[in-house]
């Protein structure tokens, strides 16, 4: 055994490890108890696998590699390893190449394999196609071990099984002799798990481990989005800016594509190969649940990964003031939502939800674009609806839930004044109603309601915003010195002055009674922008960038004593 083998075997025995892992583009790691552990810097090319592969692999073996595009050779009784014994696993498509060299005790082998299924190197190699072009391999070192890095271990080189009608099966092998080398077997994809006899079609897509790493680097990052478009590299979403993840290759047409085949549904592939999108949610370990997009646009086929919270985030968790928690305790009335796109108006409203959950014995139905976050048990009954249609299919399963008897009805978005009829019916017949409304400021959401509809109905919905409203939570998200994002919130409290003005059409007069009402929890959204400015969380120019009303705020700033002298020279 050569020099370079018995250093890869080491490694894997050195750290207790289950198996070593080698892709073409990707530094080698060892998967052991106390994670992946990393044996080389640069990564591997795919000259410098094919070397290593050619090393440990007779040359049977790496005649049936080249001809079947994949291979399983046992090795066994080694001098170096007493008691031990390592199966190589290879496999190769075109110029891509990877391989798994596993650990197990001679007493645990295996007395027979089963009849196993290959599967066409072209199409079972699908999820390695986003191959990286590192820097020429040095030698493995088993010496000096990596500390684990703080992800999650993905699964050894998991493979899709394939869908090609034509399946090539070898007969069933005889046991292997503890002190003989056994011959090559045809494979199928690799797996820390024991090999089951299978048909293609029954057993369920494996995500390709490229796709995991991808979205574990995303979530230590702390973003929402993976995006992978055709001919670009791999970005994510971080605290609302779109940003390329440093140091991933550019992805190839076939490169996105055979990602998302190899991840995607069945029913959902065919959309992705006629250019149709579509959608699914799935579950990954070490990331959670993600809701998965495929399109195809000018460039080729992309996928968009929105990584959703395990858990809702509590209203504690986002500093909402008692005002706001109060409101989701109301027994009936209108409770608006508002912000801009991407302010955190579905985090708000979850957190709500999720209050309700834990303080009120209520029914409590929802209706969303999509289930972003699931609301498990609590103390009341959480039922949660999609609505994907637009406008009409909102309207249509909000009128569907009033039919059940809800006392609490929570629309995620209303853009349309059928919508907002709804809301304001079930409001009037004594439900609480918490809906989602884009807008800058609360003055702004009232705007907006009130806009939905033509000049001769416009009296007959102030009239009713007036009466049933209970309050307006307006945020936006600003971006904290140092990084990260805090909201800052502006709150309106009908009190008998705001709902005389909103009736009355008086609305550019809110931000007054706003600031009269402070005494009653009401606060303007400049007086939050300036408080965060003035504790030195946020600068004063993202402060000012946030604004609505930036003259107002320039004001405050310097009643506080806040240097706006950057904000001068700007303007």
């Amino acid at each position: 055994m050569m020099s370079l083998v018995s250093s890869m075997l080491r490694a894997i025995v050195d750290v207790d490890g289950e198996a070593l892992v080698m892709h073409a583009g990707e530094k080698p790691y060892v998967v052991a108890p106390t994670g992946q552990v990393e044996l080389a810097n640069p990564p591997l090319t795919t000259d410098a696998v094919k070397s290593i592969v050619a090393q440990l692999l007779p040359g049977e073996a790496s005649h049936a590699l080249d001809e079947f595009g994949a291979v399983q050779h046992v090795i066994v009784s080694l001098p170096e390893f007493p008691g031990e014994s390592f199966t190589v696993v290879a496999a190769r498509g075109g110029d891509d190449m990877w391989v798994e060299v596993r650990r197990r005790k001679v007493g645990e082998m295996a007395a027979a394999l089963p009849e196993v299924t290959f599967e066409p190197a072209a199409q079972r190699l699908a999820i390695a196609a986003t191959v990286r072009r590192g820097a020429e391999a040095g030698n493995l070192r088993s010496a000096q071990v990596l500390a684990p890095p703080p992800l999650p271990p993905p699964a050894p080189m998991a493979a899709p099984p394939s869908t090609a009608p034509n399946l090539l099966r070898t007969p069933q092998l005889e046991p292997a002799e503890p002190t003989g080398v056994p011959p090559p077997a045809v494979v199928v994809p690799m797996s820390r798990h024991s090999v089951r006899s299978e048909s293609a079609s029954a057993q369920p897509a494996a995500r390709p481990p490229a796709l995991d790493r991808l979205l574990r680097i995303a979530v230590a990052r702390g973003a929402s989005t993976l995006y992978l478009s055709s001919n670009a590299q791999p970005s994510v979403r971080v605290d609302g800016e779109v940003q390329a993840l440093e140091g991933e290759p550019s992805l190839g047409a076939h490169d996105v594509e055979s990602l998302l085949l190899a991840v995607g549904p069945d029913r959902h592939n065919e959309g992705l190969r006629s250019g149709a999108t579509s959608e699914w949610v799935s579950d990954v370990e070490g990331v959670g649940r993600v809701r998965g997009m495929t399109f195809q646009d000018q460039r080729g086929p992309g996928g968009v990964f929105r990584i959703m919270p395990a858990r809702p985030v509590s209203s504690e968790q986002l500093g909402l003031p008692r005002e706001v928690e109060s409101l989701a305790l109301e027994p009936g009335g209108l409770v608006l939502v508002a912000g801009p796109r991407l302010s955190g108006k579905r985090t708000t409203i979850s957190a709500l939800v999720d209050f309700m959950n834990r303080t009120r014995r209520a029914h409590v139905i929802t209706v969303e674009s999509g289930f972003n976050v699931i609301h498990g048990p609590g103390t009341s009954i959480i039922s949660q609806r999609e609505a994907r249609g637009g406008h009409d299919d909102i309207e249509g399963v909000a009128r569907a839930a009033l039919r059940e008897e809800p006392d609490v009805l929570v629309i995620e978005s209303m853009q349309a004044a059928a919508v907002v009829d709804v809301a304001l019916e079930a409001a009037a017949s004594g439900l609480l109603v918490i809906g989602g409304v884009p807008a800058h400021d609360t003055p702004s959401a009232i705007d907006r309601i009130i806009n939905l509809y033509p000049a001769e109905r416009r009296q007959h919905v102030q009239l009713a915003l007036a009466e049933r409203l209970r309050g307006v939570v307006a945020q936006v998200l600003v971006r904290k010195i140092g990084g990260g994002r805090v909201a800052a919130r502006e709150v309106l409290l009908n009190t008998p002055a705001v709902a005389s003005l909103i009736a009355e059409g008086r609305t550019s007069q809110l931000p007054m009674a706003i600031g009269a009402g402070r005494g009653r929890g009401m606060r303007r959204l400049n007086d939050a922008l300036a408080g965060l400015v003035q504790s030195g969380g946020v600068d004063v120019r993202e402060a000012y960038r946030t604004t609505a009303d930036p003259k107002d705020l320039l004001a405050r700033l310097k009643r506080l004593g806040i240097d706006t002298a950057p904000l001068e020279s700007s303007i």
